[in-house]
């Protein structure tokens, strides 16, 4: 199926070895130099709800990823380039054996205060798309693999539409929305998904640690037109 067909139908796109090996390379050596300069284990929450090497969001090594890269010409397609703006990325990382065995894993959607991610309850940050970009290899389930519910952002429209604005002030829904898939990756992987899909990282019970990139997508003057981004969830895609 046409990358932009699944897009639409289950909500992202996985697109083998978009970015090239050198840029994968590049960041995954600063990335383990900064954690072994700068990592502190008093950070750990920090790290876990909000980004793993913080000194490194907004670098050369972490954005080329996705403006250096092939990425970058999927989002001029699907958006044009003009029409959005993009944060200087989020390092991921799934240690290795952070779970001892397999735990089912629970959806969730961005944007809503958690307690540890900075976000001030009582309304919804939404964004319009997600850009991942795998660094390490993930080959079989819960070795931290990026997880989704397949169809599930047609479920979160529905569930806006039904129960209102008052939604935007509700903390996060939790529709019923089938059965998750759990991703393999190789090194340079990216996909694409709708701000509106379930998704996860699943535990990590491998030998190796998962570290990825992901790139939160907005499109410009978001701010004004939340409630109907979140009911309309097509407006502004080209796909």
């Amino acid at each position: 199926m046409d990358w932009r067909k699944h897009l639409r139908a289950d909500g992202y796109a996985h697109l083998p070895w978009l970015v090239p090996q050198p840029l994968v390379d590049a960041a995954l050596e600063a990335v383990g130099r900064d954690l072994l300069e700068s990592y502190d284990p008093r950070r750990q929450l920090e790290y876990d709800n909000r980004s793993y090497c913080p000194g490194l969001l907004g670098t050369p090594p972490v954005m080329n990823l996705l403006e250096a890269s092939p990425a970058r010409a999927i989002l001029d397609e699907v958006f044009g380039v003009g029409g959005v703006e993009w944060d200087g990325g989020q390092i991921a990382i799934r240690r290795a054996h952070n779970h001892p065995q397999p735990v089912a894993p629970e959806p969730h959607i961005d944007g809503f205060a958690s307690g540890l991610n900075g976000l001030e309850g009582g309304k919804i940050y939404s964004l319009t798309a997600l850009v991942g970009v795998f660094l390490t290899p993930v080959r079989r389930p819960f070795a931290g693999n990026y997880t989704v519910w397949p169809g599930s952002h047609h479920v979160y429209e529905r569930y806006f539409r039904e129960r209102g604005e008052r939604a935007m002030c509700e903390p996060m829904p939790t529709p019923e929305i089938g059965r998750p898939v759990q991703l393999m990756c190789e090194p340079g992987d990216a996909v694409l998904v709708h701000y509106q899909l379930g998704h996860t990282a699943a535990v990590n019970t491998s030998d190796r640690d998962r570290i990825a990139v992901y790139f939160r997508v907005w499109l410009r003057g978001i701010e004004e037109r939340r409630w109907h981004y979140l009911t309309n969830i097509w407006d502004g895609w080209n796909v």
